[in-house]
């Protein structure tokens, strides 16, 4: 009888215990959803905690100081605990308040950190786009960017410069090379190149011996021009188109054996030089006079692809 009574007993023990820890497992958890925070009332608690100011901070966060009022209230109902001490036209952190400003801004640094990780990952994963009005620079970039990512795919795309911005702006381009630089809030543009136009020549021709040669020297001859060197073969239409007869050939192949095969005058870009075929040594190239036949080329992003830039640019 006395095993038995001994028996029970411990199974009651057992069962208050269990029940217990249930309760106590209730009311923890219960606890924890009343304190839960959302994400945007921290970042709202740590703005108020920087400038301890409500309505300079509603005023940076582009809301009504009533909503920012509010949220900061219930931070403090969901905690159980004032962060601020309050006057009439005062707000200023207590003592728990500045912990919690310290702990907020830990937090939301991991947060961040977190997002960018997780970005960068999908970023790593999916296909690169490049785009840019000039032919030969497209392909250099896409070269470098195939060195610096050889497992990711890259597509590239030609447009006018016109249509550049909007596409980088857009998300459409990761990065794209222009004449000019991109005066926008998150976007990126540094120095890529400086090109500048040349003449091809035979070394028999009547200029070979000149250092550089004007525009006018070659009043009225024909000059061969690929169409694809984009911002370039706008340019010489515009400001050559009426000096000289261009001879517009699309294909760069045409381009290189109508020079071999006649011995042709024609337009060349200083960054295509050094892959310019100049069979037995025939050629010599002399540079253009104008001033402005010369260029300065950027490579522009948006501020979350800056940090491959340095490597994009390297020499």
């Amino acid at each position: 009888m006395q095993e038995l009574i001994l028996a029970i007993a411990g199974l009651i023990l057992e069962l208050l215990v269990f029940f217990c820890a249930g309760s106590l497992l209730t009311r923890i958890l219960k606890m924890k959803a009343e304190v839960t925070m959302e994400l945007l009332q921290l970042e709202y608690f740590y703005a108020v905690a920087q400038n301890q100011h409500m309505t300079r901070t509603a005023e940076q966060l582009h809301i009504a100081q009533p909503s920012l009022t509010q949220s900061i209230r219930r931070l403090e109902k969901e905690l159980g605990v004032q962060l601020f001490d309050r006057s009439k036209n005062k707000i200023v952190l207590n003592e728990v308040g500045l912990e919690a400003a310290q702990l907020a801004e830990d937090y939301l640094k991991r947060e961040d950190f977190m997002v960018r990780q997780i970005q960068e990952k999908a970023w790593q994963m999916r296909t690169l786009t490049v785009a840019s009005y000039i032919f030969n620079l497209r392909k250099d970039l896409v070269s470098r960017l195939s060195v610096l990512f050889p497992e990711r795919n890259i597509i590239s795309e030609q447009l006018s410069s016109e249509q550049l911005p909007l596409g980088l702006l857009q998300g459409r381009f990761d990065y794209i090379i222009t004449e000019y630089e991109i005066d926008e809030p998150n976007v990126c543009c540094v120095p890529y190149v400086t090109d500048k136009l040349w003449i091809r020549l035979n070394k028999n021709d009547p200029l070979a011996h000149k250092r550089s040669i004007d525009i006018n020297d070659l009043k009225n001859e024909k000059i061969l021009l690929w169409a694809q060197s984009g911002f370039w073969a706008s340019y010489i239409r515009k400001q050559y188109g009426q000096i000289v007869q261009l001879i517009t050939v699309s294909g760069e192949q045409e381009y290189y054996d109508l020079i071999d095969a006649f011995d042709i005058r024609a337009f060349i870009l200083d960054t295509t030089l050094s892959s310019a075929p100049n069979r037995q040594n025939r050629h010599i190239y002399v540079p253009l006079s104008d001033s402005a036949a010369q260029k300065t080329f950027y490579l522009c992003c948006q501020t979350k692809n800056e940090r491959y830039i340095p490597q994009l640019v390297k020499k």
